[in-house]
């Protein structure tokens, strides 16, 4: 990397009177899950001299410069261990584990420019490997290479374990999903138009509504206790529509009636927002058998909702449209399959699970 000039005179950079590294907390050993999402954070301490002792303060590019090694190999950490500036909000402290926060420690942020203080560079380090690495620190300033390690800084170097993830599956769910009854409740308008052909020719209409009732229930799926923790993101695909939140079969699945009523599912994960839900604008028109009348029915079964307020599980909330009497006024519609997947607060997944319906009211899971 090239000296700093200060004045229009180069500052050429001949010593790390500091260059450190630790984990957050202060400490040299971490652990973490071996799944690819959960992060320890590294902090490097670092101060550029020149020959007179004069601090250099290096450029972001210079910090960004510093990589991490494997101690042992003396690569650079890659493939399977992975670190950027790029911090994500999966928990990043091992359970079951204290941390004890050095407050005159900057986190989250590279420090840039305080001469009494070493700078610090922040890295995130995640693994899909289960195994135990020590880790140095090296950088190269002026043409110099110089290591953490060195006996000048003390062998400055952490110890990190990658820990056996947890996938789950089925089974690792409660067997029963916990079912909150009534979540929201009201009624939806029915239109009714009877139109009457006299002997003329004429007609005469005669509109009015009903207001059958419609309630939501959510269900919900998470770990069973002592198998897991708590559900942090959920990816969901194949239901009727996965992609415009807009619309307002956002992540439905059926379109089920059972004694006229009408039960209309959707997955929603985390997703918690108020929206409106439903399915599509019918229309009926019975017609006398003399066609000397007949009864037009509308009705658009959507309403607003919150999803849900939870957000520690997978949530999911079936819609009940109360049957506005007559027959085959809601009909059935070809059920999707919808498919999710699970990340818990720490970052481990589970496998890909089906929601299969058994009946209007009730579904099982299965992997796949």
């Amino acid at each position: 990397m090239n000296t700093q000039k200060r004045n229009g005179f180069s500052k050429k950079i001949m010593r790390l009177p500091t260059f450190n590294l630790e984990l957050f907390g202060g400490k040299r050993e971490g652990h973490l899950f071996a799944n690819g999402n959960m992060q320890v954070g590294i902090i490097i301490n670092i101060q550029a001299a020149t020959d007179n002792e004069e601090v250099v303060t290096l450029s972001p590019e210079q910090l960004n410069s510093i990589e991490l090694v494997n101690k042992i190999t003396g690569e650079k950490l890659s493939g399977d261990w992975q670190y950027s500036s790029e911090e994500n909000d999966y928990r990043h402290q091992f359970p079951g584990r204290s941390i004890t926060r050095d407050t005159n420690l900057s986190y989250g942020k590279d420090a840039l420019s305080d001469d009494s203080e070493p700078q610090k560079k922040i890295y995130w380090l995640k693994t899909k490997k289960s195994e135990l690495i020590e880790i140095i620190a090296k950088v190269t300033l002026d043409g110099e290479t110089y290591s953490s390690d060195d006996s000048h800084y003390k062998g400055s170097h952490i110890v990190v374990t990658g820990h056996e993830p947890i996938t789950y599956h089925f089974d690792d769910l409660v067997p029963t999903p916990q079912i909150e009854e009534n979540v929201a409740y009201g009624t939806y308008e029915l239109k009714r138009t009877i139109t009457v052909i006299d002997i003329l020719g004429g007609e005469h209409t005669q509109i009015s509504f009903q207001y059958p009732e419609w309630t939501q229930n959510n269900y919900y799926l998470f770990p069973k206790k002592g198998q897991g923790y708590a559900i942090h993101d959920v990816e969901i695909r194949n239901t009727i529509n996965d992609e415009d939140t807009f619309k307002y079969d956002y992540r439905r699945f059926t379109h089920h009636t059972r004694s006229n009523n009408l039960y209309l599912w959707f997955l929603w994960g985390t997703y918690s927002a108020k929206r409106t839900a439903g399915a599509a604008y019918r229309v009926v028109i019975n017609d006398s058998p003399d066609l000397s009348s007949s009864l037009k029915r509308e009705a658009t079964p959507q309403e607003e909702i919150v999803t849900t307020t939870r957000t520690d599980v997978v949530s999911l909330s079936r819609l009940y449209f109360e049957s506005p009497g007559g027959d085959n006024f809601w009909v059935d519609e070809a059920d999707q399959i919808p498919q999710f997947k699970f990340r818990d607060i720490y970052g481990n997944e589970s496998v890909f699970l089906k929601i299969i319906m058994d009946n209007a009211d009730s579904f099982h899971l299965r992997e796949g």
